[in-house]
């Protein structure tokens, strides 16, 4: 007799390696329909192959997949350093700010800043691979390669939760 054990998808698994500011994980459906991304030039560009404009789906989800499509959908406002940091506040919609060692650089905390004081819903990702430091940050995903930033699009789209709902009707239906 074979045992076959359900394992969680490997995006799922990855994403419980990243770090969680104490609210963060419960804010997050707020940030599943359209948002504004914003991207800091901290997001090395030539490094992930994908334009400045891009939301980064190109580069971590799979092609056609539902979470790429969702993701790719939301407008993105590319901020660097010297650029005013009001670009972003005239959006109603929630915003996802996306950086590489958010507190490292005083441009970034201060558009973080300026953004936090201004929009309502606000999530902050820091991409970088640093182990500590992040109060500039309520995901740390500890690197964007393609399985981490694969796995940080299923978490902001909410394709996990679609994956659980799936995986429920189905064993209920047996």
């Amino acid at each position: 007799m074979s045992l076959v054990l359900d394992r969680p998808a490997t995006s799922e698994v990855i994403a419980r390696s990243f770090a969680f500011a104490p609210t963060a994980q419960d804010a997050l459906p707020a940030f599943r329909g359209r948002c504004t991304v914003v991207r800091l030039a901290t997001v090395d560009n030539e490094l992930l192959g994908v334009p400045r404009w891009s939301t980064l789906a190109e580069a971590w989800a799979e092609p056609d997949s539902p979470s790429g499509r969702q993701w790719a959908a939301n407008p993105v406002v590319s901020v660097a350093e010297g650029d005013d940091p009001h670009l972003v506040l005239a959006t109603q919609a929630p915003v996802v700010i996306v950086g590489v060692d958010n507190e490292r650089s005083a441009w970034v905390r201060a558009v973080v800043d300026a953004v936090r004081a201004s929009c309502r819903s606000v999530l902050v990702v820091d991409l970088g691979h640093r182990l500590t430091g992040h109060a500039y940050a309520d995901i740390a995903t500890f690197g964007f390669d393609r399985a981490r930033g694969g796995a940080l699009l299923d978490l902001l789209t909410g394709a996990h939760e679609h994956a659980h709902e799936h995986r429920a009707e189905r064993d209920g239906a047996v």
